[in-house]
């Protein structure tokens, strides 16, 4: 017996009903379980209602990926703004909004960086968001470079450390990896941010 589709969210926006339901798929089961024909049980509508608002799984993913960089670069930019005025300050406040919002949203993290939202040659919505979010921290690291923060030179690599290492601990968060380590997702952006501000100091102090 077919389980009676649910009946308890309100249609007056179906699009971002969609969204919600699949982001919490996604949250519990993995980006492979999202398919539209569950996603449309789930959300207590016909099966061919989704395809109104999305032509396919690819393009409902895209709009997904595209609020998580929208929500991320959001996160991010409050956080800076709270920060001391320091350079280094801000570029920890940074990463440290990078990991916590990957903690707190990881239906929408598990999206945003798969092949079929941020591969794609043509750009769309999703990359442009995507790289309002990576301008961030290109800003950031420039602002440490000016400032002593950082080592002069191409800010290429410092960028590319700054990002691994965030979006490192945060894979590992979201997907369960440091589960034996004592330490809430607070403190291990902390001091794994302030471990790279420390190390681009250092950097900078030996290079001049």
């Amino acid at each position: 017996m077919k389980p009676s589709p649910k009946t308890t969210y309100h249609h007056g926006d179906l699009r971002r009903t969609l969204m919600n339901v699949s982001v919490k798929m996604i949250d519990k089961k993995g980006v492979e379980a999202l398919n539209l024909r569950e996603l449309a049980l789930l959300a207590g509508v016909s099966s061919g209602a989704p395809y109104h608002h999305f032509a396919n799984r690819g393009e409902l993913l895209g709009a997904i990926a595209q609020e998580g960089f929208e929500m991320l670069a959001a996160a991010m930019t409050k956080q800076r703004d709270l920060a001391p005025e320091s350079s280094s300050a801000r570029l920890a406040a940074l990463g440290q909004a990078y990991v916590l919002f990957a903690t707190s949203h990881r239906g929408h993290f598990r999206v945003m960086f798969r092949v079929e939202t941020a591969g794609s040659a043509k750009p769309t919505a999703s990359t442009f968001a995507a790289d309002h979010a990576f301008g961030l921290l290109t800003e950031a690291i420039k602002e440490c470079q000016q400032t002593g923060a950082a080592p002069q030179g191409d800010p290429q690599l410092l960028v590319l450390h700054a990002w691994a290492t965030v979006h490192g601990l945060a894979t590992l968060l979201v997907d369960g990896g440091l589960s034996k380590i004592d330490l809430t997702p607070e403190n291990l952006a902390s001091m794994m941010t302030h471990l790279t501000g420390q190390l681009f100091a250092a950097l900078a102090v030996t290079s001049r």
